[in-house]
């Protein structure tokens, strides 16, 4: 069995547990030994929900795989191609310096993004946005019969989704612990948490049956 993963820096696991091995103790690796299957694992840290389409449109072939697991992120986040590569968009991100000192010619696309969030951007275009995504998503996984759980890790989300990983304190939705109180990430000691609340989830609703 082979489980396909995808997500931002949620799914992906993170250096910061303090462990050699993270990538062995993240969820997804600890949900695929669960259900005896193989993780493949795609998740990038700052990622985009309009990445991970991209991701399951046009870099991997869904039908290779038994299970789809997504961990959608926060509807704001975006992407662009620049020089040869896709590079993650966030309104939290300090384009002025990383594009001096990375990838970006100059200034102007520091300007441009800037000039984005603060004038173009919308909250609405933001949930009209992640429910095009989220509707791609079925569609492409209904269409290759690879059975799918779709969750999210921002709760000012419009949309239903089958699960909530979030660090944030609401009594809506179940909450896992920090890796600190200034990093929203979920630590180490939640991640097998987290594969337990997705593996009863499969199981309930047999969704890979």
């Amino acid at each position: 069995m082979k489980i396909y993963f995808d997500g931002c820096s949620y799914t992906k696991g993170s250096h910061r547990w303090g462990v050699d091995n993270w990538e062995e103790r993240r969820w997804s690796k600890l949900l695929a030994n669960k259900l005896d299957a193989e993780e493949y694992n795609f998740s990038l840290g700052g990622g985009s929900n309009q990445r991970i389409l991209r991701n399951i449109t046009t870099e991997h072939n869904i039908s290779d795989y038994d299970l789809a697991v997504i961990l959608m992120t926060r509807p704001m986040r975006t992407e662009f191609f620049h020089d040869g590569k896709f590079i993650n968009v966030l309104p939290t991100k300090n384009f002025e310096k990383e594009c001096i000192h990375t990838y970006c010619d100059g200034l102007e696309i520091a300007q441009f993004w800037d000039f984005y969030y603060k004038n173009i951007y919308d909250k609405e275009y933001g949930k009209k946005y992640e429910e095009v995504v989220q509707k791609s998503i079925k569609a492409i996984c209904a269409v290759n019969n690879v059975p799918l759980v779709i969750m999210s890790n921002w709760v000012k989300t419009p949309l239903s989704f089958d699960l909530m990983i979030t660090c944030d304190k609401t009594d809506k939705y179940p909450s896992y612990e920090r890796i600190n109180p200034t990093d929203n990430h979920p630590n180490l000691e939640a991640q097998p948490k987290i594969a337990d609340d997705i593996y009863n989830f499969i199981n309930k609703y047999k969704r890979f049956y």
